[in-house]
């Protein structure tokens, strides 16, 4: 938008150098920080670039300093909003004054501590950043240093520094950056992850994995012996026997935790059987090549007029046959599990979605069932017809923890030759399970 109006903050022609800001936009602290941050860059780069020369480095190297401090501010005042996320779905207490706090020193404290007691994975990250944060601090902690020649107290800034190099401030606010960005993505993925329920008040998600494997098959938890083995995963995870308990109630309504302890969950709505048959029949429609299933109108079309008709024709008949089959099986639990199925494998992050896939899908088949029987025709016709069916339920089985089953429909039917994620989801590399990987 803009406007003739000659305030000094205010939009004007061109357009495109209108800058959006306030509730156009919507920027927050994150936002801020990058700002600052490419200031101080490009002024770095400048300056660099001329050889202090025509940009003179004796004056630059207040905002370029002021612009460095403050981007930190910024991106750990935004680390720090970002946690308390984190520790509201813990149901943690977690008080920081965010705009009344300007010491770097302690904001990075608070969030360095806070941080390390929701969940240890920021140890790592923390220490990636805590010599920088801490040098900053040392120099100018409230943001005063660089913007004053003066204290409030009438005193010289920097008389204990007398020099500051651009090159290395270039590389250790470029390593810095960096490890911000690393410690945002952290934030972003626990949130994340804690959203999806799987965690306890004394163990995160990665150490409830840990525990179900460290647990025998349910089979065996009648055994005498398990009560020696519940009370050494106690002690190794510092848990008491209502703590051990609720991570254990955790991993038995998990899909892929279940597996793990030999006691999978049920696939939802559809069953083993009826899953068997659709590979039965999908396999059997879908041997043929993608250019030879497929007619097509080249400039031979005319000479080819009939041998396309008589292929339209064996389509119909086929998806005729195929639908004879599964319309006595058709009920709204049979096609949601199947849609679900399905579309589950395009979320490979969190198998916690399965259960709201389902619902997702018992909501629609439901009002399918009103439509009528062409609706419900056409939608599993719908899943059916796709050439990616066979590849997207098996994922989605490997993932649920129905390991044995993906792999009794891959055998009988020799697909793992044309499965290139095969060997990913046999190993788990195909789904991203507990472990912040993705730096």
């Amino acid at each position: 938008m803009t406007t003739s109006n000659n305030a000094t903050f205010s939009g004007a022609d061109p357009s495109w150098a209108n800058a959006c800001v306030g509730n156009n936009g919507n920027p927050g602290y994150i936002e801020y920080s990058k700002g600052f941050s490419a200031a101080a860059n490009i002024l770095i780069e400048q300056v660099l670039a001329g050889r202090g020369l025509d940009l003179p480095v004796d004056d630059l190297v207040y905002p370029v300093c002021f612009n460095m401090r403050h981007s930190v501010e910024l991106r750990l005042k935004g680390a720090i909003q970002e946690l308390a996320d984190i520790a509201e779905i813990q149901s943690q207490p977690f008080v920081f004054d965010l705009s009344g706090s300007h010491d770097i020193g302690n904001i990075w404290n608070f969030f360095k501590s806070q941080s390390e007691l929701l969940d240890e994975r920021y140890i790592e990250v923390n220490k990636s950043i805590n010599s920088t944060i801490s040098d900053i601090a040392a120099v100018d902690a409230t943001g005063q240093t660089f913007r004053y020649p003066v204290s409030n107290e009438s005193q010289k800034h920097l008389t204990e520094i007398a020099l500051i190099n651009f090159f290395l401030l270039k590389n250790k606010f470029g390593e810095l950056e960096k490890n911000l960005d690393t410690l945002h993505s952290l934030n972003l993925w626990l949130k994340q992850e804690y959203q999806q329920g799987t965690f306890t008040s004394k163990l995160s998600r990665p150490k409830i994995y840990e525990l179900a494997r460290a647990l025998p098959p349910k089979s065996e938890w009648s055994h005498p012996q398990f009560t020696v083995t519940k009370k050494e995963l106690m002690k190794t995870y510092n848990l008491g026997s209502r703590d051990l308990t609720k991570a254990i109630d955790k991993i038995k309504n998990h899909y892929f935790l279940s597996y793990l302890i030999g006691a999978p969950l049920p696939i939802k709505g559809i069953s083993e059987d009826q899953i068997l048959s659709f590979f039965e029949n999908w396999t059997s429609q879908n041997s043929d090549t993608e250019e030879e299933s497929k007619p097509s109108l080249g400039i031979d079309y005319w000479e080819r007029k009939e041998s396309i008709i008589d292929d339209i024709k064996k389509q119909a008949e086929s998806q005729q046959a195929t639908w004879s089959k599964f319309e006595k099986l058709m009920t709204p639990d049979f096609l949601a599990g199947l849609h679900a199925l399905y579309y589950f494998a395009r979320d490979k992050t969190y198998t916690e979605y399965y259960d709201t896939a389902y619902e997702l899908a018992s909501k629609e088949i439901a009002h399918e069932f009103k439509c009528g029987p062409a609706a419900v025709r056409d939608s599993f016709m719908h899943i059916h017809n796709k050439t990616n069916a066979a590849s997207n339920i098996l994922i989605s089985l490997f993932a649920l923890g129905h390991k044995d089953l993906a792999e009794t429909i891959i055998r009988k039917h020799t697909l793992d030759t044309s499965l290139h994620w095969i060997e990913k989801a046999r190993s788990g590399q195909l789904f991203s399970y507990p472990e912040f990987a993705k730096y």
